[in-house]
């Protein structure tokens, strides 16, 4: 019965791996963008104090403007800059995309637009950082078996 469910186990682990290795620039981006909705929502609502229904439209567009940036890094740089200098170039560019967002979607001062723009940006940098370590470690991978 241990020897099924180890053996289960590792076949459910074997086809995460595969869907990892087949995800993608472009599958990574999606999930990205996924968090970062909820990572904007929560910001916005608790910085601008707004309503929750402003602070998704918000969280909307905003991510999905920075899922093309997310896009265009790991499609042209990944492999150029390391982990690190890529989460750094991302933030910056987070940082001016956010700021923009803000002062149009919420109509507030650049000071209050740039202290949302920079705490979300910390925030899904650590988010970025997690997925592209996570997706360059089980991409790579080989597989698991069960060894007798």
């Amino acid at each position: 019965m241990t020897k099924y469910i180890v053996k289960s186990y590792l076949a459910l682990v074997n086809r995460f791996n595969s869907f990892l290795k087949n995800l993608g620039s472009f599958g990574l981006a999606i999930i990205y963008t996924v968090g970062h909705i909820w990572i904007a929502i929560l910001c916005a609502a608790y910085i601008f104090d707004a309503s929750l229904n402003l602070a998704a439209v918000d969280a909307f567009i905003e991510p999905i403007i920075n899922g093309f940036w997310f896009y265009a890094l790991h499609k042209f740089c990944a492999e150029i800059l390391g982990k690190l200098t890529l989460t750094i170039v991302y933030t910056i560019g987070h940082i001016f995309i956010a700021t923009m967002c803000a002062v149009v979607i919420f109509s507030t001062t650049v000071n209050l637009a740039a202290l949302d723009a920079f705490v979300e940006p910390i925030i899904n940098a650590f988010w970025f950082y997690f997925l592209h370590s996570f997706y360059s470690a089980y991409s790579k991978g080989a597989g698991v078996s069960y060894e007798q």
